[in-house]
This record gives C-alpha cells, sequence and structure tokens, in this order.
C-alpha cells in the first residue's frame, strides 16, 4: 500500500523558524492536510509560489518539516531521510548528470545500493522501453529536453518506488511534446500501478492527468476533488479563475428581492439575471456577490433571433479572438468584460459592434464578494 497522508504539515524556512503564518514571501507551506490514496494520481497545481513544489520536497524528505506529520503506506517517515522513504522524484530542471550517458544515468541510483550487474541492465532497459528511450549510450548535452525528460523518468522509476513525485517536469517542452507526454503518462501511471504526485503551474495538466486535484494558493489547500468537479463546482473564487481557458468571468454585483424571485444586478453594468424564488436565495437578498459564468454558458445571439436560451444581456465587442475551432467575443458590458465563445464563423458582430448574448441561470456560480467562497 502506497497511499500518502499530510496532517497538518507546515514547512520550516531557512533561517530554521516555522513559516506558519509567514507565507507571503512563497514557497511555504501552511497547516496543510492531504490524504492520497493508493495507486492514485494526484495533481497539485497553482501559481507560482503556491507551495506544490514545497509539498514534494516535504514528501521526499529534501526539506524540513516544522510541524505535522507525513505517513507513506500507514508508515510515519517524517523524521526517515530521503533515501528510507522510497519515494523517487523527477525534477523540474531533470537534474541528470551531465558527464554519464542516459544508461548510466539511469543505473546510478541501483549501482549506489550495489544491485547486481544482470538486475541493473534488466531494470534500465526495462524503465527504457516504458519511457520510450531509443538511444542510451548519449549524454545529457546531446538530448532534446523531451529526451532529457525521458531519462529522467526512467531513472526515477527503475528504483520501483512506492511513490513517484514530479515536479512540473513538462514547463520545458514544446506545446506539442506537451500534449504527447501527458497521455505517456497517464499511460505510464496505469502501467506501473504506482502512486504518482505530481505538481504545476498549468490548469490543462489538471484536467487531463489527475484522477483528484488539489488546488493551491499562498501555501494553503484550496480545493480537492475530481478534475470535473473541480470545473463544474468551484468552492471558492480562485478555483474558479484558475481552471479554464479563458477563465469564468466574474460579475461584481448585488442580490435584490423581485417578484416571484431574486434579481443579480451587475455594478455599473448591464448585466441582470433573474434567479427563481427560493429560501435560499431570499436569505442572501441584498447582498454583494460575484456571478461566475463560463464563456461556453454565455450564448451569442442574433439581433433578430427571438427565443431566449436563458437571460438577454447586450454589450459592445471589445475585440474578437479567433482560435480555429472557436471565435471568443470580449464584450464590454460597462463595468465588465463578459466573453463569450461562439462557433468558427458566422457569429454576428465584430469590435465596436453591440452584441446580444444569453446567460442560462442553471449555469450560473456565485460567491461572496467579501469571503469569495461559493455561496450558489
Amino acid at each position: 500500500m502506497a497511499q500518502v497522508t499530510l496532517t497538518h504539515v507546515s514547512k520550516v524556512s531557512a533561517d530554521g523558524c516555522d513559516c506558519k503564518g509567514r507565507i507571503s514571501g512563497g514557497d511555504a507551506v501552511q497547516d496543510f492536510s492531504l490524504e492520497v490514496r493508493d495507486r492514485e494520481f494526484v495533481v497539485l497545481a497553482g501559481p507560482p509560489g503556491c507551495g506544490n513544489s514545497t509539498v514534494l520536497r516535504l514528501v521526499a524528505g529534501l526539506d524540513a518539516v516544522g510541524g505535522g506529520e507525513i505517513t507513506i503506506g500507514n508508515r510515519p517517515v517524517t523524521a526517515l531521510s530521503p533515501k528510507d522513504r522510497d519515494v523517487a522524484m523527477v525534477f523540474a530542471h531533470y537534474a541528470l548528470y551531465p558527464h554519464l550517458s542516459g544508461y548510466a544515468n539511469i543505473a546510478f541510483g541501483l549501482k549506489g545500493r550495489r544491485f547486481p550487474k544482470a538486475e541493473v541492465d534488466k531494470r534500465v532497459r526495462q524503465a527504457a522501453e516504458m519511457t520510450g528511450i531509443d538511444a542510451l549510450e548519449r549524454k545529457p548535452q546531446a538530448l532534446t529536453p523531451l529526451e532529457q525528460l525521458r531519462v529522467a523518468l526512467a531513472r526515477a522509476i527503475v528504483r520501483q518506488p512506492k511513490v513517484l513525485l514530479l515536479d512540473d517536469p513538462l514547463a520545458a517542452l514544446e506545446p506539442a511534446a506537451r500534449a504527447g507526454m501527458r497521455a505517456e503518462l497517464v499511460k505510464l501511471q496505469e502501467r506501473l500501478q504506482t502512486t504518482f504526485l505530481y505538481a504545476t503551474q498549468d490548469p490543462v495538466e489538471v484536467l487531463t492527468l489527475a484522477h483528484r486535484a488539489a488546488l493551491m494558493q499562498a501555501g494553503a489547500l484550496r480545493q480537492f476533488d475530481a478534475p470535473l468537479a473541480l470545473y463544474q463546482k468551484p468552492a471558492n473564487r480562485f478555483a474558479a479563475e484558475f481552471l479554464g481557458q479563458p477563465p469564468m468571468n466574474l460579475l461584481a454585483g448585488r442580490l435584490r428581492a423581485a417578484q416571484d424571485g431574486v434579481l443579480f444586478k451587475e455594478t455599473d453594468g448591464t448585466v441582470e439575471v433573474k434567479f427563481a424564488d427560493g429560501p435560499e436565495l431570499k436569505a442572501l437578498a441584498g447582498k454583494e456577490v460575484l456571478l461566475g459564468i463560463r464563456p461556453e454558458d454565455v450564448q451569442p445571439v442574433a439581433p433578430t433571433e427571438v427565443k431566449t436560451r436563458g437571460v438577454r444581456c447586450q454589450g459592445i465587442i471589445d475585440h474578437v479572438e479567433a482560435t480555429g475551432s472557436d471565435v471568443y467575443y470580449y464584450v464590454q458590458t460597462g463595468a465588465h468584460t463578459v466573453v463569450l465563445r461562439g462557433g468558427p464563423g458566422g457569429e454576428p458582430g465584430g469590435a465596436g459592434r453591440r452584441m446580444q448574448f444569453d446567460i442560462d441561470p442553471q449555469k450560473v456560480h456565485l460567491f461572496d464578494a467579501e469571503t469569495n467562497a461559493r455561496i450558489l
């Protein structure tokens, strides 16, 4: 069993002081708790300085824990040295030995543990096959970034660790290579049946790699759930804005009681959305909120179209982005810009023209304007 549990973990700073309560400088972790299941692929994601790489280093034993406990497979490892934790780590810069060939880099850890030569060779070639390495004799300077990553992966898995830690390993790759390696990493984890902990700043990797994902900000855990649940039901403003490209539209406004329902009125803008009557919403009347709506849930409509698919709103097109498969309209409503996703061609309007669009109240998210927590 290789479940990983972090219980109220905090990081020790360079001067030996507990970073708890002092994380404005960036890479610290505060009162962090997380339970990773055996053979689960968990992604730790957030902006630079969120603390996800630090969590990996704490699990690996490379950084000292200031408080709390870490267990791997029900065994406390907080006080153990890195070599005794049965984990392996792939660093963002790969950390290959420049004077050694790919074969020697992969075999290095096994030789240090005095494995028989035949066993070393067997494991190295198995790891090379699993990671797609076809030239073991070349040194790192002769390898592309993608090939260097493959060697770093093979060096980690050749030890057959209980837990594999990956610190933003795709960051140095070109976009096409990143897309291919995402698919390869999913297949590799399924083949190895090893617990993966993966740190990234890329929202796409959250949605494409993870069984579950932990969203982090300023050293704290903001939400932990399956990727689709994070996307469809963000627990707070941070989660809503981090996932999605373009991110969720967030409009500041106030709720007020209206006939047969509750009305959201955008601050200094034109957007009004009426919600059906209900005790939960009635209790929120008068509250300042943020109304969230994904670009794909805002429907552009032609000026002559009468039938509505929600609440009809309008604004002035600021600019248009064509991505090939989609067209994104950036529409000024007054105080805010609403991003709408349309199909490839045939959509009405251009920059400077008025556009009408529909918002479906069933697709709307509401967040408390003060705490940023989800309220609907």
